[in-house]
This record gives C-alpha cells, structure tokens and sequence, in this order.
C-alpha cells in the first residue's frame, strides 16, 4: 500500500494536473494565474523532491521539465483567451484564495529543497565509497525537507547521506515487478573505505531484510555497520550484507581500500548504503559533520559517476 501512494505521489498527481490544465477552461484572467501558480508549485516540488528511480526512472524528471514547460505554455494560452480578470461568480474566489495560499506555502517547501543543498562550514573531505556505476542521493541535505536524517537539533546523523544505485535507464531497481533485495542494482555492491583511519566498531551478524518490509529491533537500527575513526572524525557506514565486513575491529584501514557489501540490515526498507560524518563537540555531544566527496557537497537527487 506505501508503494502505490508513493507511485500516485510521483506519477498520479502530474498526470491529473496534466489533464485538468489541458481540459480546464478558468473563468477569469486571475483564476488562470492562480491555479497555474499552483500546479506548477506542486509540479516543481516532485521535480526537486522526488525520488524518481524508486517509481521508474531518474530521466523522469526530464517529462516533470515537461510538464512544467506545459504548464506555462496553456497559461498564458489561457490568459490571452479569457476576457474579464476578476470572476463574475463570487465562490470563484475561495478557489482563487485558497489556490494562491496553497501556491506560497509549496514555493516555500520548493525554496527549502533548494537551499537543502547549502552546508555550514567545518566539513571533512571523503573518498567516494562506491564504484563502477551511477550513484544517486535518495536523502541527504542540510534540512528536513531533503534529509530524512535531519532533526531540529545537534545529532550524529544530521548530514548523513543515503546511496542509491541506478541502472542504464536510471531505476535502482533490475524489473520494477520484483521486490526481492536482489533485484536492486546496489545489493552487494563492494564498498571500498573513504578514509584513512582505524575501524572502531563494527557488527556483522543481523540478517538482511528480504524485502522493503522490516522487522528490527530498536538496537538493531544500524543493521551491520563500519565506524571508522578517521584523525579525530567518525565516519559510519550502515546497512551493511551480513557477514560481509572483512577487516576486525582495530584493523587500520587505508582511502580506497575494500572493506564490505551493500545489504538491507537494519531500518533499511530497501537495500543502499548509509553514510554519515560525525564528532565530538566541547560537551562530549556527538554531532554530524557536512561531507564532501572530492570538492563537493552532495544532497537529494543529485548523481555521482564513479565508473
């Protein structure tokens, strides 16, 4: 049931707001400009929200560019056609109100998903973990909107990035038909250290999730996982294959060298990796570090090619 909200969330509504400004004829001149600020708010929002290779594919947003284009196309269409600006039928203006309130509160969503990408300073430089493919960030960013790790106050995960794989024609998964773990493209993945440091902690013995349905133990979130002291900064893989980890606690680890598989352990309702920075702060508080890989920051839907 979760998947097809999720299906009708990134391709249903479209769809209907596709239809309905084709077929729709406003009233009035600001009708036209406030419903079509509304779908395209909403429209804009899947763009830069969605996570478009779980329902299909990446290159999905190039038909959300579309529809945007559409959208724009049919209004001014509209505008031109329409004679008067105000509606003569008084009900018209809840719609209108309620429209252009609903049009402020998405473009605010759309400008927070935007500034996801901005960090603060004090980040730690990483080596990509992943290789031999596409990667993509399902979540991932400097707030809520783009980060399902975010909170509204100081924590380990704060700036965590989950990983995701995408195939030749952009899906994470090999047959949308299939739910099997199996079927995802990273699922056993080889994960290779992003950083020069000693492995302070590491589990390896949960079982995988056979599907995206779970059933975990709260102390069991993590699944198998990889802490690596790295000078002082703690660099925490996640959802790791079981028994898939190849170095021991206290092993020394160098940049670039292999050190597990991708797996569905823990809260994980789909196979990908889990990657997270952190440090102690003057109080002892564990708190999340901003990473980048190479140069760069990376958040929500943006792709990596590490071939």
């Amino acid at each position: 049931m979760e998947k097809l909200i999720y299906y009708f969330i990134h391709l249903g509504i479209p769809l209907i707001i596709v239809i309905i400004v084709v077929f729709n004829n406003p009233k009035s001149k600001l009708g036209v400009i406030t419903s079509s600020g509304l779908y395209f708010s909403i429209v804009l929002f899947l763009y830069l929200w969605g996570q478009w290779p779980l329902v299909g594919s990446f290159y999905l947003r190039y038909v959300i560019i579309g529809i945007l284009v559409l959208i724009v196309i049919f209004s001014i269409i509209r505008f031109l056609q329409v004679i008067s600006f105000f509606p003569h039928n008084p009900t018209r203006y809840l719609f209108i109100i309620s429209a252009g309130l609903l049009s402020i509160i998405l473009l605010t969503m759309d400008v927070y998903v935007l500034v996801g990408g901005k960090f603060p300073d004090g980040e730690v430089h990483l080596k990509f973990p992943l290789k031999n493919g596409k990667y993509y960030i399902s979540s991932g960013g400097s707030n809520k909107f783009v980060n399902n790790h975010y909170r509204d106050y100081p924590n380990s995960q704060q700036y965590a990035l989950d990983i995701n794989k995408i195939g030749k024609y952009g899906s994470a998964y090999k047959s949308i038909f299939s739910n099997q773990v199996s079927n995802h493209h990273i699922f056993s993945d080889t994960i290779y250290c992003p950083c020069t440091g000693t492995i302070i902690e590491s589990e390896y013995t949960i079982n995988d999730n056979l599907t995206s349905s779970m059933n975990v133990k709260a102390e069991n979130g993590r699944g198998n996982f990889i802490t690596i002291d790295c000078d002082g900064i703690l660099v925490s893989l996640y959802h790791l294959k079981m028994n898939s980890i190849f170095n021991p606690v206290n092993s020394l680890v160098t940049a670039g060298e292999p050190l597990g598989l991708v797996g569905n352990s823990g809260f994980s309702q789909e196979p990908h990796l889990h990657i997270q920075a952190s440090k102690h702060n003057p109080d002892s508080v564990e708190i999340g570090v901003p990473i980048k890989f190479g140069d760069r920051y990376f958040s929500r839907n943006d792709v990596i090619s590490n071939d």
